[in-house]
């Protein structure tokens, strides 16, 4: 944990009072409760630390602080010296090595050769993908049993990615493959992991290592065997044949940390971007989707007030930097922006608690006010593709009739140190005739969603 922050550095600004280290713990655990409750109603930014006069850890805030932590890439860079050590020399020691850790051309190299994999004809290939899994789920089943809907959207989720992303068919085999590299980031919530990092088989590090080395092996083989095929529309073909006009390509280790970022970056957080965007228009009694407008309105406006990434992934402080007339934040400081506050700035968006889709038919917000896949360079590169999956399943889903809420308390929590997911099962009921009963939602996610609608 001492490689993620310093509790020495020092920055003469408020922020919240008490120990530093216990502060910074607190936060990581979860963000955005640590943000909405100590942050935010009492500190405007530019920019504060978690502790008062502490500078191991920031929170960039309001749209001058947001747009330098976005495009000032020489001070701000991607965090690769944080927990993620694997011994080096090895085929798979590159494995947390990607486009969404890079910095400077290293960073330009690999986004270059990625572009190819959301280029307009995958994407055509990729709705069709999203369009047949929605298809096999339980939304469009005759069986009327209520289900999890989060559950289900992860296995939509899944099988998008593995079809999309890998070429493969979600069978038992793949999708066993799909969980082992969902679970390699689940060792971030265990300290056991990283307290002693000893390449030893008896111990945590060393069981987690032997895991990585797994998903590295199934990566090698299904990249391969994907060289020696003719080209196919999946992504990792794409990756397999991509030359660019210098005769650059990624290598096969740099194609398996690229998957296992793509899997890692993609799959929670697009089923999670459904299950909060479903539960808005199924806790909204006065609430109609009728058209693909109105939907693209309510995915913006759930995407605001309940995002499912609600802080940014963490950069690490270069140089002494100042903002917008702010104390001088310390080299090697760890910082972060929060969307989950910007995307309630009051001069951005007017009454910020309310859900309202209406205010999309005229708001016209900064990149920098309103950033659920990040902004430029540093915006998430499968945006579309995840854009483009969230419309498609919900669409087709509505499609079917308005489905019925069953479950009303709804918790919002961090799962994997980032995503927001429930913290149990969001059940409903489908195949009803689109008259069912509207149910207004209670539990911790309505302190984001606070003023709802009249029942």
């Amino acid at each position: 944990m001492a490689k993620m922050f310093d509790t020495a550095l020092r920055m003469d600004a408020a922020g919240p009072g008490g120990i530093p280290l216990l502060n910074n713990l607190r936060f990581l655990r979860h963000p955005a409760w640590y943000a909405f409750d100590r942050i935010a109603p009492a500190f405007p930014g530019p920019v504060v630390p978690l502790s008062r006069g502490n500078g191991s850890i920031v929170l960039l805030r309001g749209e001058e602080a947001v747009r330098r932590y976005f495009t000032d890439n020489d001070t701000f860079h991607r965090l690769s010296d944080g927990l993620f050590t694997l011994p080096e020399g090895r085929p798979w020691s590159r494995m947390f090595d990607a486009v969404i850790t890079f910095n400077g051309e290293r960073h330009r190299r690999s986004r270059r050769l990625l572009m190819p994999i959301v280029h307009r004809t995958a994407m055509e290939h990729y709705r069709k993908v999203f369009a047949g899994t929605f298809k096999q789920s339980r939304f469009a089943s005759a069986d009327r049993e209520p289900f999890d809907m989060v559950a289900e959207f992860l296995r939509i989720t899944r099988a998008n990615l593995l079809t999309c992303l890998l070429g493969l068919e979600p069978d038992a085999k793949n999708v066993a493959l799909a969980q082992s590299v969902s679970d390699l980031l689940q060792a971030t919530l265990n300290p056991m992991v990283f307290m002693h990092q000893k390449d030893r088989d008896w111990t945590p590090y060393g069981r987690w290592v032997r895991r990585v080395a797994g998903v590295y092996d199934g990566f090698e083989t299904i990249i391969e065997r994907k060289r020696a095929e003719e080209p196919q529309p999946d992504a990792l073909s794409i990756l397999c044949h991509t030359t660019d006009e210098d005769g650059d390509s990624l290598t096969t280790p740099e194609i398996a940390g690229e998957l296992h970022g793509l899997f890692a970056a993609g799959f929670e957080t697009t089923a999670m971007s459904m299950t909060w965007a479903m539960l808005t228009i199924l806790g909204t009694p006065e609430l109609t989707v009728s058209d693909d407008e109105t939907l693209d309105t309510v995915v913006k406006e759930s995407q605001r007030l309940i995002p499912t990434v609600p802080l940014s992934l963490p950069r690490r402080v270069m140089r002494e930097v100042e903002i917008d007339g702010s104390p001088p934040i310390p080299r090697g400081a760890l910082a972060f922006a929060a969307p989950l506050l910007e995307h309630r700035d009051p001069a951005a968006f007017p009454d910020p608690d309310v859900f309202r889709p209406s205010r999309w038919a005229d708001s016209r917000p900064s990149p920098y006010e309103f950033l659920p896949f990040g902004v430029g360079q540093r915006r998430c590169l499968g945006a579309s593709f995840a854009d483009l999956q969230i419309r498609t399943t919900l669409g087709m889903a509505l499609e079917y009739g308005t489905p019925e809420l069953l479950t009303t308390e709804v918790d919002y929590r961090i799962k994997s140190g980032a995503t927001a997911c429930p913290k149990k099962p969001i059940m409903i009921g489908v195949g009803r005739d689109g008259s069912s009963v509207r149910r207004c939602v209670t539990g911790s996610v309505t302190r984001l969603w606070s003023r709802l609608p009249p029942p």
